[in-house]
Parts: structure tokens; sequence; C-alpha cells
């Protein structure tokens, strides 16, 4: 993910979101959770394919 701005719905103001959480889904699959480094407030999830 590139670095960009999300406002954070708890501070009001444009975080850059850190990574906090990683889970595997499945052998292919990871669920990386994005939080605001201010709050810990959870801002972004994505799912990442992993490679190889």
């Amino acid at each position: 993910m590139g670095q960009r701005s999300v406002v954070c719905p708890n501070c009001k103001r444009p975080v850059k979101p850190v990574e906090c959480s990683r889970k595997n889904q499945t052998k292919r699959y990871v669920v990386v959770t994005y939080c605001c480094p201010r709050c810990g407030a959870e801002l972004i999830t994505e799912r990442i394919e992993v490679s190889g």
C-alpha cells in the first residue's frame, strides 16, 4: 500500500495509517489492518495475495 493519508474518524485529521495487525486468512491471502498512529482506530483492512 502506498502511504496515503486517511482522515481518522476519531482524531478528525489526516493521518498516515500504520500496519497494526496481520492475519493469515488462507495460505494464499493475508488480511492486513491499518490503524491510526495517534489513537489506534482501525482505518483500512485489505486482503493481500501472498506470492510464492
